[in-house]
């Protein structure tokens, strides 16, 4: 394709691969909801990390300092 005017002559190229589009407002995995839980060491049943007690088995749950 080539555009002239006023003495001027571009040529413009067009490529024929795309580059992937990135969103703009894309969303990231959210590793705050991983590190909120923990396992308990009874029944491994996955409980919040503030939980004194399990809400499966009634095993009592130490909190642990971060």
């Amino acid at each position: 394709m080539a555009i002239k005017g006023a003495g001027l002559c571009m040529v413009v190229g067009v490529s024929r691969h795309r580059t992937p589009r990135r969103r703009l407002f894309q969303r990231r995995r959210d590793d705050l909801i991983e590190r909120s839980f923990r396992p308990c060491p009874a029944c491994s049943t996955d409980v919040h990390v503030f939980a004194d007690v399990c809400r499966h088995c009634g095993g009592e749950l130490e909190l642990r300092a971060s």
